[in-house]
């Protein structure tokens, strides 16, 4: 080799670190792979990246719901990615109530975060997230507590919680789920569950027998209840950018708070025909249409604590009457609705409910005479 082709082989790596420094470029990651058990790091997944100050998604796109569930007023990022070449899709013969089918090999995270107001308080504010492939959330005033990993493995779906550290740098494996005492800018001191994995199972499990896990926030109509634009809903996004094996228009749920919404996203995963409180009789999806599923005049199967002495689920006109707001208006936890995953009470919700059963024509007197 002549000394000005050494010389080329020399300088080759040396410009080639050059413009990686200049470029800030990093190393890609080979994707974690499906046999294994997820890591004990979050990070060494490669989904969510810090740079900037910012959390950013890697292989993925960052989404929201129009009607998220109520976590203690956490605010939540969320994020899908799939696997290379592979798209979601509507569930055969479902409508728009159904969430997506995923692709094995995809992951999808949701990480829990508070404002912080100040040093050891946590704000109830909601967090703004912006959506799609290049979104980015600014750290700064913010404390990461918790990111729920669902991957679709080979075997089907799995659950996993990762709980940060107090400087949010990282996120570590949490099978056995944590409490943490948080207290709020008002001085409510409330505590915080990251879940385990048995309640993980517990409100993504489907089928009272089987109990297979399964993704159940990402429907279409809640997808489609945001716009990512004047023009263009959220959904609607997903099915341009090829993100969805579907063309077909969906019918979104209200943009605005909504009492029927509410009660999907946040008890119809238990309360359904399959679900782990089918027992009870409700079905509280959207979609249902019968007063009778919905409570309306039902009484309740077990009175216990949980009824509170009334009667009757939901009596039309009269919230005070009625079960479901009851329980919803408790911190008790042997009384509250949900059991899980809320120590405080959803004020918005409380008088959402209160007002729709204000509504509700019909009357109760002689429920469960006969």
């Amino acid at each position: 080799m002549s000394a000005k082709g050494a010389a080329r082989v020399t300088r080759t790596p040396l410009l080639l670190l050059l413009a990686c420094l200049l470029l800030a470029c990093a190393p890609a990651s080979e994707p974690w792979p499906l046999s294994e058990p997820l890591p004990a790091r979050l990070s060494e997944l490669g989904l969510l990246l810090q740079q900037g100050g910012e959390l950013r998604v890697q292989d993925g796109f960052v989404y929201t719901l129009g009607h998220p569930l109520f976590s203690d007023y956490a605010s939540k990022h969320r994020s899908v990615h799939l696997p290379p070449g592979g798209r979601a899709e509507r569930v055969s013969g479902a409508d728009s109530m159904a969430a997506l089918a995923f692709p094995p090999g995809t992951l999808i995270t949701k990480t829990f975060l508070y404002p912080v107001p100040a040093q050891g308080l946590v704000g109830l504010t909601n967090v703004a997230m912006e959506t799609g492939e290049r979104a980015g959330l600014a750290l700064a005033g913010l404390r990461l507590l918790e990111t729920r990993v669902l991957r679709h493995a080979v075997s089907g779906w799995e659950a996993v919680s990762y709980l940060w550290d107090e400087a949010g740098r990282e996120a570590w494996r949490a099978d056995a789920g944590a409490l943490l005492a948080l207290v709020t800018e008002d001085g409510v001191a409330f505590d915080y569950l990251v879940p385990d994995r048995n309640q993980c199972a517990a409100c993504h499990g489907t089928g009272r027998q089987q109990r297979v896990l399964m993704p159940i926030g990402p429907k279409p109509a809640n997808l489609a209840a945001v716009r990512v634009s004047e023009q263009e809903q959220q959904y609607a996004r997903w099915q341009a950018a090829g993100w969805v094996m579907d063309q077909d228009e969906v019918v979104a749920w209200p943009a605005q708070p909504d009492a029927r919404a509410y009660l999907d996203v946040n008890c119809a995963h238990c309360h359904n025909g399959d679900g782990s409180a089918a027992n009870a009789g409700l079905d509280l999806r959207y979609s249902s249409e019968r007063p009778w599923e919905l409570g309306v005049c039902k009484p309740p199967v077990a009175a216990g604590r949980g009824a509170g002495g009334l009667r009757v689920g939901i009596w039309p006109g009269r919230p005070e009457a009625s079960i479901l707001h009851y329980r919803l208006a408790h911190r008790d936890p042997a009384v509250m609705m949900p059991e899980l995953g809320r120590s405080l009470v959803d004020e918005q919700a409380l008088g959402l409910i209160a007002a729709w059963i204000e509504e509700l024509q019909g009357d109760c007197t002689h429920a469960g005479m006969f």
